[in-house]
């Protein structure tokens, strides 16, 4: 791969696996550790060693990779996107871009979100001669309505005996990789729904099969769920805005802002027929990644009258608790945001020992200072309520601190871990500003054709064929 990954690429503190190619000594003054035997987020990643790391040998987040993963992302670059556009024949290009690229890429050029969309469209058209440009919140809105179906389905089902663990999503292909290769127990509780990415090529492809996708995404590891065996063909290509930059140098192009226009009727001249552009380039509201957990908990607030939406922080500020409840301040549901490696670390244990021990691992959380928020009934009582993130039906994770906002494919240039963790407060900050909202459970997207599901398996890290499955 021609894109090196620095030490400031990586979003979290991971210790390299067993079986790491390039193992690295890892000296820390704590062994990360709370009284509670839970691995503490933050300090110890500051006093650990740097090391240095590219592509080929890891994906942030992910752990170690295969060489015939190696040989996936060798198929996802910029380099094979231009030589792609040597032999275009009569196929026709389009472009889908995230959110969190579009703020992070505006901002990077000083420009609004609006101003850069403009831009980039143009710069497609003027450059490419691209078909479609476009947003990814119509895949989003599939996404998001078929995971909330799985798991109200699975909670209706639910009987004394069953699993009752909360599921996970699978939206995070860094989460996605881990669990499968080193978490197997876990591979049933993954909610099994595709990423907006792969669903707006889906989208994409049967309205336009003879279409190149190339996707600007956050992470390198949507490199990675876009190379899958059965999700191949949906998305041709995924490059993350630093790669943007270097296409940008490759070609010539440097001067990017020499493409701005006032012209708005690009979102409509580049939508795919059928499209509105003013969905597929809004977001939602819920987390910068997707909002996949909040919006669970707002699908089950209109079947509840009265109810009301308790918004409860976790342990750190990756982890907050979304819960409904009733007027008398009793639990009638309840979903988690939760991100970072640390956190996923604890995550696992937590899930581990609720199947081993339920009974036990209802004690020890009783016993724990779990945060908490004093929330006033009507009645004028007060009563606590204590974040309990690993007992929620729902659990929307993402391996990068802070989520995709965070994604190590983002252009950062900012040096030392506050800094960066500033600059990632404005992107987000920036997010819920700039981008219009609206409510993704008000689309019917029942009348699209179409199968959005994964089939996961476990498989063996140390196994150079991959054999992990999406069947779609």
């Amino acid at each position: 791969m021609s894109t090196l990954l620095s030490e400031e690429d990586l979003n979290d503190f991971i210790s390299p696996a067993l079986a790491c190619t390039k193992p690295t000594t890892i000296t820390a003054e704590s062994d990360g550790l709370d009284e509670n035997g839970e691995l503490v987020v933050g300090k110890e990643a500051e006093q650990a060693q740097k090391v240095s790391i590219t592509l080929s040998d890891c994906l942030a987040c992910s752990g170690c990779i295969t060489s015939s993963e190696e040989i996936m992302l060798q198929r996802q670059s910029h380099t094979v996107f231009l030589d792609a556009m040597k032999n275009f024949d009569d196929k026709s290009l389009a472009v889908s871009i995230s959110p969190q690229c579009r703020v992070n890429m505006a901002m990077y050029y000083g420009l609004t979100v609006q101003e850069f969309d403009l831009c980039f469209m143009n710069f497609w058209k003027q450059v490419f001669n691209v078909k479609y440009v476009m947003g990814l919140q119509i895949g989003r809105n599939v996404s998001i309505q078929q995971s909330i179906a799985n798991v109200t389905h699975w909670k209706s089902m639910l009987k004394d005996g069953d699993d009752n663990r909360p599921r996970l999503s699978a939206i995070c292909p860094g989460f996605v990789i881990y669990t499968e290769k080193t978490k197997g127990e876990l591979v049933p509780l993954l909610v099994n729904v595709k990423s907006p990415q792969q669903i707006t090529g889906n989208l994409l492809k049967q309205q336009s099969p003879n279409t190149y996708h190339l996707c600007i995404m956050a992470c390198f590891d949507k490199k990675l769920e876009a190379s899958r065996p059965d999700s191949e063909g949906e998305v041709d290509c995924v490059i993350t805005p630093k790669e943007f930059l270097s296409m940008l140098e490759e070609i010539g192009e440097t001067d990017f802002l020499k493409y701005r226009t006032n012209d708005t009727s690009l979102y409509e001249t580049f939508s795919p027929e059928g499209w509105d552009s003013k969905i597929h380039w809004s977001t939602n509201m819920g987390s910068s990644s997707g909002g996949w957990a909040y919006q669970y908990i707002q699908s089950l607030q209109s079947l509840h009258d009265g109810s009301q939406i308790v918004t409860i922080p976790g342990k750190n500020s990756n982890i907050t608790e979304y819960r409904l409840v009733n007027l008398e301040g009793e639990k009638i549901a309840s979903s988690t945001e939760l991100s970072g490696f640390r956190n996923i670390q604890n995550l696992v244990r937590h899930l581990s020992q609720m199947k081993a021990h339920p009974k036990r691992r209802i004690q020890v959380l009783k016993k724990r200072g779990l945060p908490s928020i004093t929330k006033r009934t009507e009645n004028g009582n007060k009563d606590k309520l204590a974040a309990d993130p690993y007992k929620t039906d729902y659990i929307e994770v993402n391996a990068s601190p802070g989520g995709c906002i965070n994604g190590g494919g983002l252009i950062n240039n900012e040096v030392g871990k506050t800094q960066r963790k500033e600059f990632t407060a404005r992107l987000q900050s920036e997010y819920y500003s700039s981008l219009p909202m609206i409510n993704p459970l008000k689309y019917n997207t029942d009348l699209i054709s179409g199968e959005y599901h994964y089939e996961f398996h476990a498989v063996e890290a140390s196994k150079d064929i991959v054999t992990v499955g999406n069947k779609w």
